[in-house]
Order: C-alpha cells, then sequence, then structure tokens
C-alpha cells in the first residue's frame, strides 16, 4: 500500500521525479488503515493522471490513487454504481452493452470515474455531471464516509465543490434506455472526430486550457500564432492548439514554461486570461 514510485509511471504526460510516499487503494478494506496518513500534510487525490504534471522535482506530500473498479447495473432503478478508478472509455462500453444512452460521449476521455466527478468531465456539449446521482466519498478529516446529492457538489464548467479532502469512492448514476443503433452511431462519431482532430499516440494531456463561454481556448492560440511554438521540445500541436505534446524525456518545468508563455500572450493580444485546466503539482519554481 505505501511506496516509493516515480511519478512519471502514472500520469499520462510522463512527468515527475519521485514521491516517498504513493498509496494506492485496491479495496475499500484498505481504507481502514487511511487514518494515518491524517498526520501527513499535502494530500494528493490522483485517477488516471490524464490532466496533471508533476514536478520534476517530485512531490514532497503524499499521493493516494483509488484503484476500485466494481461496477453494477440495477435496471429496476434504471441506476448504475460504478467505483472511483473504473475507466471512463470502458463505462462508455458499459453503457453500450445494456443499451444505455446519454454516456457515449464518455469515449475519448481518457480518465477515472473519481476525476470526472472532481473535474466535472466533459465532451461535445456533455459534462459528467449530466448523468450524476449521488456520489458517495471518505473524508480525510473525520475518516468517516458521506455521501453527496449531485446539487450538493455544486457542479460547474469543469468543477465541483465541497471535495476538498476527500475521496471519491463511488458514484451512482442515471441508467438511461436508449436507442442501440443512436447509440453506436454517436461512438463512432465521438472517436471519429477525436482522431481527426486531436493528437494521438504522444504524450499529452487532454485540453490545456477551459473554454470560455464565448470562446474556445484553441482558437484563441491559434489565432495568436502559437500552433507549433515549442520550448525545450514540448509544443503546441499543429493538430489541435489546446493540445501540448511533449517527446519522450521532456521536463514538466519545459510545459509549465509553455502554458505561461501561451498564456501571457493570448492575454496580451486579445484581453483574456485563460484558465488552466492541466494541474501542476508540486515545485515548479
Amino acid at each position: 500500500m505505501n511506496n516509493r514510485i516515480k511519478l512519471s509511471t502514472v500520469t499520462t504526460y510522463k512527468f515527475g521525479g519521485y514521491c516517498d510516499n504513493f498509496y494506492e487503494l485496491n479495496t475499500q478494506d484498505d481504507l481502514n488503515r487511511i487514518e494515518s496518513l491524517t498526520n501527513f500534510k499535502k494530500i494528493f487525490i490522483l485517477g488516471k493522471g490524464s490532466n496533471i504534471a508533476f514536478s520534476d522535482k517530485g512531490y514532497e506530500g503524499t499521493v493516494i490513487r483509488p484503484n476500485l473498479n466494481d461496477i453494477q447495473y440495477d435496471s429496476e432503478i434504471d441506476e448504475i454504481k460504478v467505483e472511483s478508478g473504473y475507466y471512463l472509455p470502458n463505462l462508455a462500453r458499459f453503457y453500450k452493452k445494456y443499451s444505455l444512452e446519454n454516456a457515449e460521449f464518455l469515449i475519448g476521455i481518457p480518465g477515472s470515474v473519481g476525476g470526472a466527478v472532481k473535474m466535472n468531465a466533459g465532451a461535445y456539449e456533455n459534462e459528467f455531471s449530466d448523468i450524476i446521482k449521488s456520489v458517495e466519498t471518505y473524508n480525510l478529516e473525520t475518516c468517516k464516509f458521506e455521501r453527496f446529492t449531485k446539487g450538493e457538489l455544486e457542479f460547474s464548467y469543469r468543477n465541483s465543490e465541497n471535495l476538498k479532502n476527500k475521496i471519491v469512492i463511488s458514484v451512482n448514476l442515471k441508467a438511461t434506455p436508449g436507442d442501440p443503433k443512436k447509440i453506436n452511431k454517436n461512438l463512432k462519431s465521438y472517436i471519429g472526430y477525436r482522431k481527426k482532430t486531436q493528437p494521438a499516440g504522444i504524450y499529452n494531456a487532454g485540453s490545456v486550457f477551459k473554454n470560455g463561454i464565448n470562446y474556445s481556448a484553441g482558437e484563441l492560440i491559434d489565432k495568436a500564432g502559437l500552433k507549433g511554438y515549442s520550448v525545450d521540445g514540448v509544443k503546441v500541436s499543429e493538430k489541435h492548439a489546446n493540445f501540448f505534446i511533449a517527446p519522450k524525456g521532456s521536463k514538466a518545468k519545459s510545459l509549465y514554461n509553455l502554458v505561461s508563455y501561451v498564456k501571457e500572450k493570448v492575454d496580451a493580444k486579445y484581453g483574456i486570461s485563460l484558465e488552466k485546466e492541466i494541474l501542476f503539482v508540486g515545485n515548479f519554481e
């Protein structure tokens, strides 16, 4: 349960130095030993690491990664209960298996259920909160389980509230029967669009900046002439300007500097302060 780990092995960007306190929760029984962790400062809850860049210097705090992957479908109440470590594309496939709609957009999001709750993950004008009924958490301060309704988490664009110092354990989701042909069509459409517009097979963390109500972050970066711009090998994708790609062996500090540079240039040209969707964790000074 307690390991020294190189953080580059647990994120899609492959960045990060060492963490001496890395805990993976493989069963809910592991939570019985979690009370000892409350003595640690700086606890970070990690999902699949698809929007995270750990510092090259490592992380001095504690990293907890839930690896809980159970899923159950109750057709009598049209509900799915899924644990927080479950992979989002697999959740989309699970919905498809039972001809359930409204989860097709998850097929291209390389994250976990827990991360999707905290970040209110979304794509194609859909958000994870659209299908959430309730969320079960474990409070690291009180060492007790807590359940929240969708409303209590106050979801907004790429954000949720009231989850500080809490581990998402499981989520109860709406399971709405749908048309199998329409579901299949949507899945194929989303997969096709992703392949056409987003870089594949290269280290990245998805969208770097959040879109605004009246603007696309990628379009602003493109219009600012920053496609292809690079810092020490890490560069703005020429295929999609809101994706920053990193060759093997790149440094997190290079990504940090590139993100800062792009943010500064867009602000100077358009007066718009882009908000980061990617999380930088650790010391980047």
